[in-house]
Formats: C-alpha cells, structure tokens, sequence
C-alpha cells in the first residue's frame, strides 16, 4: 500500500495545480499596469520614470476603485510630476463614468517639509473626468477613450488649464522652484468611479498609458507589465453545533474530490490484483 501512496498525492496536486490553472482574467479581483520610462530634461540625479495604476472591482461593489501610483524616484521639474492616465475598455462604452470620491493619503508641499493626511481631492475640485466624450472615442490628441487627470491637457473637466498642482511625486530630488513651491500627491491617490454597466469586465481594460506634465508633448509612458489577481473569498461562520451553517463544497473543488476518490479506489482495486 505504502508504495502507492505518493502516486495518490501527485494526483491531488495535479489536481490542483489543473483548478489553480482554471483562473481566468475575467474572474479577476484586480488589474494592475505598469510601466517605465525617461525624461530627458529631468535635472534631477536620475532621468527614470515609472508608474502603476490598479483597477478593482471588489473593494467598492458596483463601483470601480483605481488606485495611481508614481514609482519613479523623486520630481526635479514639472514634467517629472504625474499629472493624468488613460485607458481603453474593449467592451460595452462606459458611458455613465462619473467621480464618486478622490483620496490622497498624504499631500505634500514647501519642498517635503509639509505633509497632510487623508486630503480629499475632490471637494477641492482636483483630479477630473474628461471634458468630453463618453467613451465611445479618442481623447483630444490621444489614442484612449477614458482618464483621470489633475492638468487640464484640454482634456479634463473644469477647462484646459495646465496646472500641475496636486500630481503625484515620490518625492524630491534637487527639485528646481517650480517643483519646491508646489502642492503634490505624495506617492499615491485612490479614485472610485460609479455607472460601472451591468457585466463590467476587468479584463477588457487596456492600453493604459501614463501622462507627465502639463501638456501632451511632455512625457507618457505606456503601461507594459499587466498583473491580474485573484479572489479570496472569506472563510464561513465556524458551525454552531445543531443548526449552525454548513460549507458546501463548490463545483470545481467537488469534481476535484470526486476525481480523487476514483483515483484512490483504482489504485486499491490494482493492489488488490496484484497480492491476489
């Protein structure tokens, strides 16, 4: 018998690794892009960019929580500062897009000497929906349909305006006075959008590209790294005894029981041949 038991284990993980494998982008709890790049101007130690955004759907149900991140070291000059993203959706146009909230955790100013917590971004009329457009074309001067912006770029709500107040830095370094006055997002922002269409899939996001800056001409970087993540669910009420509820195996974790236990009577039934 003890022979044949590790043949009965491979299979149980076989199984499982065939039911991991069965994870499709579309059941995704979130998807997260990302991206690198240079800014030629930069006067600061280093010339690289770099930015990540995550879409998810779960956090906020009915509702689409994004959450933007500048991954490059420190801003020198204004066109170091992320300022706006965009993005595709290859599916039913999200016409009804609208800001439900805008959370910076920590706002920075006067050089990093100054921080504020937990700044909401809209109330102070900062980072908006396009101007115009309902997803169902190009952006003025871009190739996506969607975005988020804090610089006007002739795109965003509120006018054409080339701020680039409350973008998002990571930080300083050697910044010139433009930078050093400013007020920034430190490191990253949550935005949640509402009028999400029945059937909105994560996984027809796409072509996201990340804009620095305070016009169009500065530098972008397309999102070349995708991450798809799963779903958890939370573990049931433990049993009460009597009545208490009780775990019912789902339809994928059955058929992988009922596959092992047909596997393990094989194996007894051979074993059974074999000592006969």
């Amino acid at each position: 018998m003890l022979k044949h038991f590790p043949k009965l284990v491979l299979s149980v993980s076989a199984l499982s690794l065939v039911a991991i494998g069965q994870i499709s982008r579309a059941d995704a709890a979130s998807v997260t892009f990302s991206g690198t790049g240079t800014n030629p101007v930069s006067g600061g130690s280093t010339n690289a960019l770099g930015a990540s955004v995550l879409f998810d759907d779960l956090i906020n149900p009915g509702k689409l929580t994004i959450t933007l991140k500048n991954t490059g070291p420190g801003a020198s000059v204004p066109s170091d500062v992320l300022t706006a993203f965009f993005w595709d959706y290859n599916g039913t146009p999200l016409t009804s897009l609208s800001l439900f909230s805008a959370i910076a955790p920590k706002v920075t100013s006067n050089n990093g000497n100054t921080i504020t917590s937990n700044v909401d971004l809209k109330a102070i009329n900062e980072w908006k929906l396009p101007n115009t457009g309902n997803g169902t074309s190009d952006l003025p001067g871009i190739t996506q349909n969607y975005g988020i912006g804090t610089a006007g770029l002739g795109i965003f709500q509120g006018g054409g305006g080339q701020q680039m107040n409350y973008g998002i830095i990571s930080g300083y370094d050697s910044a010139n006075p433009a930078v050093k006055s400013g007020n920034f997002v430190k490191d990253s922002a949550t935005f949640v959008l509402s009028g999400l269409p029945s059937g909105f899939d994560l996984g027809k996001i796409g072509n996201v590209r990340f804009q620095y800056g305070t016009n169009l001409s500065e530098p972008s970087v397309a999102a070349t790294t995708v991450n798809y993540s799963g779903y958890t669910p939370p573990k049931p009420p433990p049993s009460t005894g009597g009545g208490g509820p009780k775990k019912i195996p789902e339809p994928t974790t059955t058929l992988a029981l009922g596959l092992v236990a047909i596997s393990a009577l094989k194996l007894r039934k051979s074993n059974c041949v074999a000592q006969a």
